[in-house]
């Protein structure tokens, strides 16, 4: 278990990290850009190019990170008028489901990623081999997936209702505190 946590902690600083400095890549060049453009009359031709792999990071990087710290969205009036033992049955369905769907796209963006790899698409600004930045959409959606399971197989295994590895039902935090990096 010990290997496990181990991993898992590396796992968040990592996707920490990945969302931290995309953001923070996004701004310093969106910022030089229109500075640039609009004072020196010249636009970087690669920086709405690493914008959007930026972007490709957050989104895919956070998803599974917003899964771990149990951020998502949710529809709640159906569960929150359940028995606690329903509630349980609901959450074991709906993680595991997610999970399942999260790994069955994490599939279909790995052939996609391969297919890219195939005919050596590469990007218009940069000449990057695109499949280096689509690999990132199978990557989140296996680390999303795996942190699904994780909450169901919690909710399996423990008296509580998780809603994700981090957060149990009934415990939330001040919301405004849940995004914190």
């Amino acid at each position: 278990m010990i290997f496990f946590a181990r991993v898992n902690a590396l796992v968040e600083r990592f996707e920490k990290f990945m969302i931290s400095w995309s953001i923070i890549v996004m701004a310093v060049v969106s910022i030089a850009n229109v500075i640039g453009r609009n004072v020196f009359s010249y636009s970087f031709t690669w920086a709405e190019e690493v914008t959007q792999f930026a972007i490709v990071w957050v989104t895919f990087i956070g998803a599974s990170y917003a899964a771990r710290m149990g951020v998502h969205i949710r529809m709640t009036a159906i569960f929150d008028i359940l028995s606690p033992r329903l509630k349980k049955l609901l959450m074991i369905v709906i993680t595991f489901s997610t999970a399942g769907l999260m790994f069955f796209l994490a599939w279909y963006g790995y052939k996609y990623a391969l297919n890219l790899y195939t005919i050596k698409r590469h990007t218009l600004g940069l000449q990057i081999p695109l499949y280096w930045i689509i690999m990132w959409v199978p990557f989140g959606f296996v680390l999303t997936g795996i942190q699904y399971l994780q909450t169901g197989f919690l909710n399996m295994m423990k008296e509580e209702i998780f809603i994700s590895p981090t957060l149990v039902d009934g415990l939330e935090e001040d919301p405004s505190k849940q995004f914190e990096i």
